[in-house]
């Protein structure tokens, strides 16, 4: 079967004109280019019905259906693997390592050096953690602070480096992204917050903690990007990754590290009346903040701000250049509102309403990598029509 460009008609193969329309089928366009707007047009045709996660990709913007190809991102994962297969993936991205357009594959990649990433940290976590916990060694305190803060975010961090398929974007230039990016979007956060100022955590709170948050993201992720040079979906996506690995590792280690702050602040209080306070509190509140962010790390600033660097340069792309006018960009806009709208509504107090508190970060993780996984669909189909050029 044939689809028509025009109308979306279904009609026999050989078909000239549609029996729809009357338009010409095909005519003036290559056999990838004719397929693939057949699949376009089958996707728009079979629309009746969708489900809500239909609904999602058609306001992503993918105008081919959701392949959500979530397994890939462990199928490799309890794989064996070289140091050599390690190393080529922290070495991509040079001069003379980025490949050509042509070399690039369109494939879904399928990643694993995150889980030996992870897998390190974590053992560096736990010995620490028994240095301070088992043994009261407050030597590896610090330490055990920033290992467990900075666990998950770097090894998400690393996922979207091995996501993106064009490997054009060095491990230097995304550790220079996670740090300085990462740091700069804490002190732009906090110079909107001294504009706005700070407000409790209720409905109205939560939702402009949001878009504070995730403006002083954004305008990070685009610095980094006019600075890119090529621009792409995935890449888009490694950026933004990198610059919310950096904020959410710093905020959590500030998290983390508000027990001690708080347990020296008693103590002198505690002292004055002859009392010794109980340092097994400050130790479980650490332990507390380290886990509960830790696990809740994959589903927030990190996707959130990957998908803001996503929606820059789909909004470039249609503009054919990435300057600030893109801020106020209809398609910019569109997908922005996605992380400004899952931020504010986890942070907002729905436990007050009825809704369990565990429940709200578990959706909200799942829905937001629907849309991670729907924009990597759509670097994967830009890779596959540049190369079909």
């Amino acid at each position: 079967m044939v689809y028509c460009n025009y109308c979306g008609h279904q009609n026999q193969d050989g078909a000239i004109f549609c029996g729809n329309c009357g338009r010409p089928i095909g005519i003036g366009q290559s056999q990838n280019s004719t397929n693939e707007s057949n699949q376009r047009n089958r996707y728009k045709a079979s629309q009746k019905g969708k489900s809500w996660i239909d609904s999602l990709n058609d306001y992503v913007g993918n105008d081919r259906p959701a392949d959500l190809n979530w397994k890939v991102l462990f199928t490799d994962v309890f794989k064996k693997h070289s140091v050599e297969e390690a190393e080529d993936i922290f070495i991509c991205g040079t001069h003379s390592t980025t490949p050509s357009e042509y070399e690039v594959s369109k494939e879904w990649p399928h990643p694993w050096l995150y889980s030996r990433v992870f897998l390190m940290f974590s053992i560096a976590f736990t010995l620490l953690w028994v240095c301070s916990n088992i043994f009261a060694n407050p030597n590896a305190l610090p330490g055990m602070i920033v290992v467990g803060a900075f666990t998950v975010p770097l090894s998400t961090m690393i996922l979207f480096l091995e996501i993106n398929a064009w490997k054009n974007v060095s491990l230097y230039k995304v550790i220079q992204t996670f740090l300085v990016g990462g740091c700069a979007s804490l002190v732009a956060t906090l110079f909107l917050f001294s504009i706005v100022g700070a407000h409790d955590l209720d409905f109205f709170g939560a939702f402009l903690t949001g878009v504070v948050e995730e403006v002083g993201k954004v305008v990070i992720v685009y610095w980094f990007l006019r600075r890119l040079g090529k621009l792409s979906i995935l890449s888009g996506l490694l950026i933004g990754a990198s610059v919310g690995a950096g904020f959410a590792a710093f905020e959590s280690a500030g998290y983390a590290l508000q027990p001690v702050i708080l347990f020296f602040q008693n103590s002198g209080y505690y002292a004055a009346y002859g009392q010794q306070l109980d340092a097994s509190a400050m130790m479980e509140a650490i332990n507390q903040s380290i886990f509960l962010r830790g696990f809740l790390a994959p589903g927030g600033h990190v996707t959130w701000a990957a998908i803001s660097g996503a929606a820059l340069v789909v909004a470039a792309k249609v503009k054919g250049k990435i300057d600030t006018s893109l801020f106020t960009d209809g398609k910019f806009l569109r997908l922005f509102l996605i992380p400004v709208f899952l931020h504010g509504t986890w942070d907002s107090p729905l436990s007050s309403i009825g809704i369990e508190f565990y429940m709200v970060p578990v959706a909200l993780t799942v829905i937001v990598w629907i849309v991670v996984l729907i924009l990597i669909n759509m670097g994967l189909t830009e890779v596959s029509r540049i190369k079909n050029e």
